[in-house]
């Protein structure tokens, strides 16, 4: 027995049919009388039409243009702007943490109860978690739309690098 391969005409050939089903069941049902087992058969046969509707609209999704995906990563080589400032105090990290940290590590992110928006700071991470006392850092956001409307000034942010948190702070008014 050979396989059944699914071609473009197969499909159209099969929307057809089912529409053709759901029409004939649509003029059994007006025609039966309405307790019978015809006008049943006719509501059954009229139900063909969903799988075809199914199939259309996801033919139509699939010719839609995609948006292009939403940056994952600041662009190599550019410049920093920063966006807003914050006032951070370190937390104590795990013993080694800092040590096995990439010594040019700029990014991080600023987590809001449970939003986190990636950013970076003008000074490697490393540079700002060596000193313990407050200190105010210049921060840019990776998606400034997204996360501007959540960073206003007094919002109380966490830092995470990774997955370990650096730090807590506040965002400063600019």
């Amino acid at each position: 027995m050979a396989a059944l391969i699914a071609t473009p005409f197969r499909r159209r050939l099969a929307m057809a049919v089912m529409l053709g089903l759901a029409v004939s069941g649509g003029v059994i049902r007006h025609y039966a009388p309405a307790p019978s087992t015809l006008h049943d058969v006719g509501s059954l046969l009229l139900v063909m039409w969903l799988p075809a509707v199914g199939n259309l609209i996801g033919y139509l999704m699939r010719k839609l243009p995609r948006s292009a995906p939403p940056p994952t990563d600041f662009p190599p080589g550019s410049t920093f702007r920063p966006q807003l400032q914050v006032r951070v105090e370190t937390v104590p990290l795990p013993d080694g943490w800092l040590a096995s940290l990439d010594a040019v590590e700029e990014r991080t992110v600023l987590l809001v109860g449970r939003h986190g928006f990636t950013a970076r700071s003008a000074r490697p991470v490393v540079q700002w978690l060596a000193q313990r006392e407050p200190q105010d850092l210049a921060i840019e956001l990776l998606r400034p739309d997204a996360a501007l409307r959540e960073l206003k000034p007094g919002t109380d942010v966490h830092l995470l690098v990774g997955t370990t948190a650096v730090g807590k702070g506040r965002v400063l008014p600019h």
